[in-house]
């Protein structure tokens, strides 16, 4: 009996250690899913898997389609590149990638997609614009703030139509930026950032290609930081049963941010902390307050200003 249980021990050892031994699956990174790509060509990439000797790269036109590349281990490094003559316009594409090591192949990572489109920088950005008013539609971002993301998109393309290439880059930082304000508001998703920024990079580079890019090219970082104090209207405004403010500071302050109602009683505190420098949006749910107008202070350092709100059940 008990070398019957030490042989079965030992097979369950081998078969943990064989499974153990494989290599893990590939963990992929560009383009992020739902996506659209300039054919600039499309450059695939992932995580690089530890103990990998080699990757295989499936690519289909749908999840039941013939692979379009074949041979075993055809990307020798975590990095893959389509050649143009294997990529149609305006085709959604979905890939998947295997891990190969001498203990053998690894199971699949996750299906990406993306969709194709022309390498022309106006018709990006009017794809782009689509991309939010799906995300809008999805409601992965809100009304109010996808409309501001294609109000900058809007004015790219006008600049662009103008040949203005520096201030078509200026819109496009800018929407970057609001991107970034989003995110780290808690706006949007870390996923639907990552999304739009990948896309609007891909804008950016068709304005300007990286030999010609002046050198003064505008960058996120140079926008995030406000120059002035500023306290927002509201929005939507009058609003049932949530609102968002918005505030900037130009340089790190103990900030709160309060709202009060009618008779000058506290109603809610928002923000009572220590803020770095920059742009920050909350929102306020009023679904336990009383219909009316209501009143919200920011003060932050020196800096004090009120502004007026109604709540319109």
């Amino acid at each position: 009996m008990k070398k019957n249980l030490l042989f079965f021990s030992a097979v369950l050892l081998a078969i943990t250690a064989s499974l153990y031994a494989q290599p893990s699956s590939p963990i992929l990174v560009e383009p992020p899913k739902d996506v659209d790509v300039v054919v600039n060509p499309v450059v695939l990439d992932w995580n690089d898997v530890p103990g990998a000797d080699c990757y295989r790269v499936e690519v289909y036109t749908d999840t039941t389609s013939p692979d379009k590349f074949e041979g075993t281990c055809n990307a020798p490094t975590s990095h893959f590149e389509i050649p143009l003559e294997n990529t149609e316009l305006n085709t959604r594409y979905y890939w998947r990638v295997f891990a190969c090591s001498n203990q053998g192949w690894s199971e699949p990572s996750v299906y990406f997609n993306f969709k194709t489109q022309a390498p022309d920088a106006i018709g990006t950005i009017g794809n782009l614009s689509n991309g939010v008013i799906d995300l809008i539609a999805d409601e992965k971002i809100s009304q109010v703030q996808g409309n501001q993301l294609i109000h900058r998109l809007d004015k790219a393309e006008t600049r662009l139509s103008n040949n203005n290439e520096f201030l078509a880059l200026v819109e496009m930082v800018l929407f970057k930026v609001r991107v970034t304000i989003l995110r780290f508001s808690n706006q949007i998703s870390p996923a639907t950032a990552i999304e739009l920024n990948y896309s609007a990079d891909g804008v950016i580079d068709l304005i300007v290609d990286e030999e010609s890019r002046p050198v003064n090219t505008p960058k996120v970082d140079d926008y995030l930081v406000p120059k002035n104090f500023e306290l927002s209207q509201n929005y939507p405004n009058p609003f049932n049963p949530s609102t968002t403010i918005e505030f900037s500071i130009p340089k790190d302050a103990n900030v709160t941010l309060k709202i009060y109602d009618v008779l000058g009683k506290e109603a809610a505190t928002l923000v009572n902390d220590r803020k770095a420098a920059g742009t920050y949006i909350l929102n306020w749910n009023a679904s336990n307050f009383s219909s009316g107008l209501y009143f919200y202070r920011l003060n932050a350092g020196e800096f004090t200003e009120t502004k007026k709100m109604f709540l319109v059940k």
